[in-house]
C-alpha cells in the first residue's frame, strides 16, 4: 500500500515552516514542499510554467495543505490587514477544485483576517511565534487526513470514466446474472458467474492493442447474452473452467485517462517520467475504488473482481 501524498504550499518568508510541518507528516505520508530542491521531487522546475506545474501537482498528490500566515498588509472598506500571499490563497483554490474540501487544509496565523470566501474548509489556526501550537495545528490535520478511508467519488478523469463503464458494461452484466441465475450457452446453465476486471499496469497509446496482448494469456470462449432496453446483446469473453464462468473484461476507456492527461499537460504526456507514472497510478487508484463503491452501492460487489495486470 503506497503512502498518501501531501503537497505544502507556504510563502517564501515561511518556508521554515513548510519544513516543520514536513518533519511532522512523512511518518506517514509522502510529503512535497513547494520549493523542493532535488530534482526529482521539484514541484516548480526551471522553464517550466507555473501553473503548469501546479496543475501536475494537483494531479499528482492526494492532499494540499496551505500554510497561511501574515505576508501582505491590505486596506478593506478604511481599516488595514494582515493576509497570507495571493499565491498561496491562489494554490489553495485550486488544489480544493482538483481534490474536494475534504482533502485540502488551510493552516491559518490566528491573528489573520479569514477570508468570507474560505469559510467552511478544514480550517486550522496556530499563535504566530508558538511553534507548539503550530505542530498541533499539523498534528490535527494529518489525523484528519489519516481517518479518512479514501477519496469520494468526484470528477477526475478516472471517476467519471469508471462510472460510465460501470453504467454500460458491469451493470447490465451483473443484472443480466442476477435475473437469469447465471449465464446460459449453447443450453447449458452456468449458475456460477464472475466478472474478472483486468487493470493494466500502465496505459500504452493503443489500448485496445493492449488488451488484446493480454488476452492471449487466456484461452476465452465469445459468450453474448440480451439486455432490456439495448439494441443488440451484449458480448463478452470468458474462461470456463469447473462448471464456473469468468468473464475476463479490459475497461478500454481508461484511454480516456491519456486523452484528458494529454490535454491538462501536453508537455509532460506519455513521457515515461516518474510525474507522468505518479498521476496515472493515482488515477488508476481512483478508477478502482469507484467501480468498488459503485458496485457496493447497487449490490454487484460479489460478482465481480478487480485485479491488477502484474498480479496475474
Amino acid at each position: 500500500m503506497r503512502k498518501k501524498r501531501i503537497f505544502i504550499g507556504s510563502s517564501s518568508e515561511e518556508l521554515h515552516l513548510a519544513e516543520a510541518a514536513k518533519m511532522i507528516l512523512e511518518r506517514d505520508f509522502e510529503v512535497t514542499i513547494w520549493n523542493e530542491k532535488l530534482w526529482d521531487n521539484a514541484v516548480f522546475k526551471l522553464n517550466n510554467n507555473y501553473l503548469n506545474d501546479l496543475i501536475k501537482a494537483s494531479l499528482q498528490y492526494d492532499f494540499g495543505i496551505l500554510l497561511g500566515t501574515q505576508d501582505d498588509k491590505v486596506e478593506v472598506r478604511g481599516k488595514d490587514y494582515l493576509q497570507p500571499r495571493d499565491n498561496v490563497i491562489f494554490e489553495l483554490g485550486l488544489f480544493i477544485g482538483r481534490l474536494g474540501l475534504n482533502n485540502c487544509a488551510f493552516i491559518i496565523d490566528e491573528d489573520i483576517r479569514v477570508l468570507s470566501d474560505i469559510k467552511g474548509i478544514s480550517l486550522a489556526r496556530f499563535k504566530k511565534n508558538d511553534i507548539k501550537s503550530f505542530h498541533e495545528s499539523i498534528r490535527q490535520i494529518g489525523d484528519l487526513f489519516k481517518s479518512q478511508q479514501d477519496s469520494d467519488i468526484n470528477f477526475f478523469p478516472s471517476s467519471t470514466l469508471a462510472s460510465v463503464y460501470f453504467e454500460n458494461f458491469i451493470k447490465p452484466t451483473c443484472t443480466h446474472l442476477v435475473n437469469n441465475d447465471g449465464l446460459d450457452d449453447e443450453g447449458t446453465k452456468y449458475k456460477e458467474c464472475k466478472l474478472k476486471i483486468i487493470i493494466p499496469e500502465r496505459l500504452t497509446t493503443d489500448v485496445n492493442l493492449q488488451f488484446q496482448n493480454i488476452k492471449r494469456k487466456f484461452s476465452l470462449k465469445k459468450l453474448s447474452f440480451d439486455y432490456a432496453g439495448r439494441p443488440r446483446n451484449i458480448e463478452v469473453e470468458a474462461i470456463i473452467n469447473d462448471n464456473k464462468v469468468f468473464i475476463i473484461d479490459f475497461p478500454t476507456v481508461l484511454s480516456g485517462i491519456n486523452y484528458a492527461i494529454s490535454n491538462l499537460l501536453p508537455n509532460d504526456f506519455n513521457k515515461m517520467s516518474p510525474d507522468y507514472d505518479s498521476i496515472i497510478q493515482r488515477e488508476f487508484e481512483r478508477f478502482i475504488y469507484t467501480l468498488k463503491k459503485l458496485a457496493l452501492r447497487d449490490g454487484f460487489d460479489s460478482f465481480i473482481e478487480i485485479v491488477k495486470e502484474q498480479e496475474m
